[in-house]
């Protein structure tokens, strides 16, 4: 793992460890604190307003972590927002449709400003713009939805804070998995803010979260997914491995909707029927062991998730008995109605215990009931055998397969963290049909590799895969007269310490120019500024150069044809 990624981590901790406090105090003072209702379930003066100090260390951490671009703006500019909608709530108590209008700019924010939202959404049979547009929708839903079913489960010292926390670091672990170190780091950054606050909203919590806290870590967590997961690119997995890992508030709202339907209540009257609250008073686990059993349901559905990176079947024979327990469990407490109960009615028909429903004893019913201990075998047999082969095939699994479908790119040898985050977002463009960010991240790539010397062995000269083919022998032939005409000796010696740790494009463009037999395709032009990580004597000891790349796109691919620094 990236050591810039996990300083993230350690520096959002401790900013928000010594801003909880004094954030606390302040809103005291102000009278900003937890009143009482139907769904509350703590004493004493509280102040509510503990997801300020997560706000300000995150921002304070994205600024010194962060390498901001669209995407990032239109993710902090979103977060603001939602971010004043739950500071203004945790003042004023703002109605629930100004609330929901206030989530829906922030998501327009990011969909419209930032382009993120479901990728390759596609619907047999109907016009791309219109599949376009449900996509489009079904984002603004995702992190509407998202939003409201964390802040929902705010419920208990420790809870919502706890989940996104694990939520969160799922996410770093899958994304580094596929290299996409973005992804990792804004995860990180939240998460270490939420765990210095977490210190003091365990149970017995001195400060919650409020609206202010709980709405941003909701967008947050919603946005953060659309993002990719790290997964490449496919649409069933920017929703399916998030809403696996966000089970438990996403089962809760689901349970909280039906059941005031079921009971002709509005979805914003508060209750005392959700997952905390069940453990804590119909099983008296308390508030401690509720939050802890809810930590390790959440790592199990995360587990779901990672495990998928290994094996498909394993992942999907835990998901589904976790599943199974989570209904036997909304059946036995009542969460939706105690006459809600399918699965256990189902179970009687074997079990035939007293304390559980039973279903009319009409004749088909009682030859199923005599033939029930073949089928309780057969089960156990069943589970057995795939328990059994989950065990054995993740044990032989090392690395996690990444399957990368056919990519006109190739990745260089010896790749620094610079190239493999370029090399990621190359691929996601190229997935995408993004012309215009896919002959940039072709030039970064190439000029990175190319400016690169401590990852090359004698006489290779970098970049070479992206240089246009009838001209790479010259081009070669060229950099061992210029750039690398002494590499054998750094090597040597040990001093091809150059690295390009950062890049900047200036300009992007279509070109007129035109080389010889070359004329009839399509030239594009990219200036960009590199950075060294040290003075670079080849280049008069400069830790900055200009370098402009020349470009054709020949056969739906890019290929570099000269350069100029």
């Amino acid at each position: 793992m990236n050591i810039d990624i996990i300083l993230s981590f350690i520096v959002t901790f401790f900013i928000s460890l010594v801003l909880v406090p004094q954030v606390n105090k302040i809103t005291k003072d102000l009278g900003i604190i937890a009143h009482t209702n139907k769904r509350t379930i703590h004493k004493g003066i509280i102040a509510r307003t503990g997801g300020y100090a997560i706000y300000i260390s995150f921002l304070i951490g994205a600024m010194m972590f962060l390498k901001t671009d669209t995407q990032i703006n239109s993710i902090l500019i979103g977060g603001f927002v939602i971010f004043l909608v739950g500071f203004y709530d945790d003042i004023h108590d703002l109605k629930p449709k100004y609330k929901m209008l206030g989530q829906i700019i922030a998501a327009l924010v990011v969909i419209v400003y930032g382009g993120i939202s479901l990728k390759d959404f596609t619907i047999p049979f109907i016009p791309s713009s219109i599949s376009y547009f449900i996509a489009i929708i079904i984002t603004v839903g995702w992190i509407v939805g998202i939003t409201n079913a964390v802040n929902l489960i705010d419920g208990l010292d420790g809870l919502c804070s706890g989940i996104a926390i694990i939520v969160l670091f799922t996410i770093s672990m899958t994304s580094l998995t596929y290299g996409r170190t973005d992804i990792s780091s804004l995860s990180l950054l939240l998460a270490g803010a939420i765990a210095g606050f977490l210190v003091y909203n365990f149970h017995p919590a001195s400060v919650f979260l409020g609206d202010c806290g709980a709405l941003f870590i909701g967008f947050m967590i919603a946005v953060i997914s659309l993002l990719g997961f790290g997964y490449k690119s496919s649409t069933f997995f920017t929703l399916g491995a998030p809403i696996v890992v966000l089970m438990v508030p996403i089962m809760d709202t689901i349970i909280a909707i039906i059941r005031r339907k079921v009971h002709h209540k509005s979805f914003s009257e508060a209750d005392k029927n959700h997952l905390h609250h069940n453990l804590m008073f119909k099983l008296e686990l308390g508030q401690t062991k509720s939050v802890l059993v809810l930590y390790v349901v959440t790592v199990l559905f995360s587990l779901c998730s990672y495990l998928y990176l290994y094996d498909k079947i394993a992942a999907t024979i835990l998901f589904i008995t976790l599943m199974l327990f989570f209904e036997i469990f909304v059946e036995l407490t009542g969460m939706i109605d105690r006459k809600y109960r399918p699965v256990l009615t189902f179970l009687n028909i074997f079990i035939r215990s007293e304390y559980l429903p039973k279903i009319k004893d009409t004749k088909p019913y009682r030859r199923l009931i005599r033939k029930r201990k073949y089928f309780i075998i057969g089960f156990l047999v069943i589970a057995i055998a795939l328990t059994g082969y989950g065990i054995h095939v993740t044990k032989d699994k090392g690395n996690p397969p990444i399957k990368q479908k056919e990519f006109e790119y190739v990745a260089s040898q010896n790749e620094t963290d610079l190239m493999k985050d370029i090399y990621n977002k190359l691929n996601i463009a190229f997935d995408n049909n993004r012309k215009n960010e896919e002959y940039e991240l072709v030039s970064a790539y190439f000029v990175v590799d190319y400016f690169t010397l401590n990852n090359k062995k004698a006489g290779q000269v970098g970049g070479m895969d992206y240089f246009y083919k009838d001209r790479k022998n010259n081009f070669i032939s060229y950099s061992k007269e210029s750039y690398y005409k002494n590499i054998d000796f750094l090597i040597k010696n040990g001093l091809n310490t150059q690295e390009v740790v950062n890049y900047t494009i200036q300009s992007s463009s279509k070109s007129d120019i035109a080389l010889e037999k070359l004329e009839d395709y399509s030239y594009y032009d990219v200036t960009m500024l590199i950075e060294f990580n040290e003075e670079n004597e080849i280049i008069d000891g400069n830790k900055e150069l200009v370098v402009t790349v020349h470009l054709i796109q020949k056969d739906q691919k890019f290929s570099i044809v000269a350069i100029d620094y």
